[in-house]
């Protein structure tokens, strides 16, 4: 993965997280997924949408100067 384009990494990057999000909504909706599945995938979630927002708040103070 190191050799391609970083234009196709991001797109597989997005793809990634498009199925992150549409898979257990289409377990939710289609009657499939009990929430003892669903947890696991919420929990991580989660954690990573905590980790990116600390990321770009961190960098936008950073950019804008303040502490």
């Amino acid at each position: 993965m190191t050799d391609k384009h970083p234009s196709t990494r991001r797109w597989l990057k997005r793809t990634l997280v498009a199925g992150a999000f549409a898979v257990p909504m289409l377990a939710v909706a289609g009657g499939s997924a009990s929430a003892a599945e669903l947890t696991p995938i919420a929990e991580y979630l989660d954690s990573t949408v905590a980790s990116t927002s600390a990321s770009v708040v961190g960098a936008l103070a950073a950019v804008l100067g303040v502490s």
